[in-house]
C-alpha cells in the first residue's frame, strides 16, 4: 500500500472515529441510548482531500468514483455503440454481500440502474427473504456494464475488455460473501466451464472472498423448480452471515 493509501485509510478511520465520539457525546449530554452511526464510505470526501495519482486508463488504484467515470466513459468494446446507459452497480457500502449477475436488460439500460426488471425484483424479494437488501447491507453489479443487444450473453471478448470493472469493485466493496448469479458471472469470475448446476451448493474462493453460486433470477422465472434450489443457496448464505430465519423452511 502506497503512502497516499495509508494517509487515506488513516483519515478515513480517524472520521469514523469522529462519528463515534459524537454519538457518545450525543448519548451523555441527551441521557439516552443513541443507535451507532453505521460505517461510512468517506471515498468521494477522500477523493477531494486526497486524490490517489494513477494511469487514466488503468482501473487499478482507482477510488469507487473514479471507476464509476471510467465505466460511464468506457469504449473498449462494441456494446458501446447500442447502450443508452452503462450500468455500474448499486447497493450499500460496505456490505456484507455482493451479488454479481451477467449484464443489464431493457430496464436498466434505459435507467442506467442494475437489477431493476422483473429479474431485479426477483432477486429483491430472494434477499428480503433472508433479511438482506440492497438497501442495507448489498452490493450488485454485472459483468459486463452495457447491455448486449436482444439480451444475448456477452461474448468473450466483451468479457474480457469489461471484468477489470467489476473485479476492480469486488476489491473496494470488500464483501464478507460473494454470490455469483447465472453462469457468465460464475464461469467469468471462477475460471471454469462447470454450469451452475454443478458449482452451487458448495463454497469458493474469489481472491481470497467466500463465493456461492446460485442460479439467475431470469432464468428461475423462465423454470420454477429451480425456486428450491434457490432457497437452499439462501438459507447457506443465511448461515454463513449469521442471520437467523424466524423458522422459515
Amino acid at each position: 500500500m502506497s503512502e497516499i493509501e495509508l494517509k487515506r485509510e488513516a483519515l478515513s478511520s480517524s472520521l469514523q472515529y469522529f462519528l463515534q465520539l459524537c454519538d457518545e457525546a450525543e448519548a451523555v449530554l441527551c441521557g439516552k441510548v443513541v443507535k451507532p452511526t453505521p460505517q461510512m464510505d468517506f471515498s468521494e470526501l477522500l477523493d477531494t482531500l486526497m486524490p490517489l495519482p494513477r494511469d487514466k486508463e488503468s482501473v487499478l488504484g482507482s477510488t469507487f468514483k473514479q471507476l464509476q467515470l471510467m465505466v460511464q466513459d468506457c469504449t473498449r468494446c462494441r456494446l458501446c455503440e447500442t447502450r443508452n446507459h452503462t450500468v455500474f452497480g448499486e447497493g450499500a457500502l460496505p456490505a456484507r454481500l455482493m451479488v454479481v449477475g451477467e449484464g443489464p436488460g431493457a430496464e436498466e439500460d434505459a435507467s442506467g440502474r442494475a437489477f431493476i426488471g422483473k429479474g431485479g425484483v426477483y432477486l429483491d424479494s430472494w434477499l428480503s427473504s433472508i433479511g438482506l437488501s440492497r438497501t442495507n447491507n448489498v452490493y450488485i453489479a454485472n459483468i459486463v456494464k452495457c447491455r448486449p443487444p436482444e439480451n444475448r450473453n456477452p461474448l468473450a471478448d466483451e468479457i474480457a475488455a469489461c471484468i477489470p470493472y467489476v473485479k476492480r469493485q469486488i476489491q473496494l466493496v470488500k464483501p464478507e460473501l460473494l454470490l455469483l448469479s447465472g453462469g457468465v458471472a460464475s464461469k467469468s469470475l471462477l475460471n471454469t466451464d462447470e454450469g451452475v448446476g454443478k458449482l452451487r451448493g458448495r463454497f469458493f474462493r474469489y481472491e481470497g472472498i467466500p463465493t456461492l453460486v446460485t442460479y439467475h433470477p431470469a432464468g428461475v422465472l423462465r423454470n420454477p423448480d429451480l425456486r428450491r434450489p434457490v432457497w437452499e443457496d439462501m438459507k447457506k448464505i443465511a448461515s454463513f452471515l449469521n442471520i437467523p430465519l424466524s423458522g422459515r423452511s
